[in-house]
């Protein structure tokens, strides 16, 4: 049987925050600069101006939406 359970991530404690603000954000500021960007309402692309020794960087992100795939069933097997 699924039993319903409360998950906290914890985004809001004050040392999440500090890391956020002082490692997390810094960083993805550096990654961002190799990185193409989508512009205007037709999201043209906007390739990043690299130097020679320099790789561009593709993001990968994931959304929550396959972690609640299964929130309404009653017994999982």
């Amino acid at each position: 049987m699924v039993r319903k359970e409360v998950y906290m991530d914890g985004h809001e404690r004050g040392d999440v925050v500090k890391y956020q603000q002082e490692v997390f954000l810094p960083a993805m500021a550096r990654f961002q600069a190799h990185m193409a960007k989508f512009e205007g309402t037709d999201l043209k692309k906007v390739d990043p101006i690299l130097n020679v020794d320099w790789k561009g960087i593709i993001a990968l992100f994931h959304d929550e939406c396959c972690f609640h795939a299964y929130n309404e069933a009653q017994s999982l097997w």
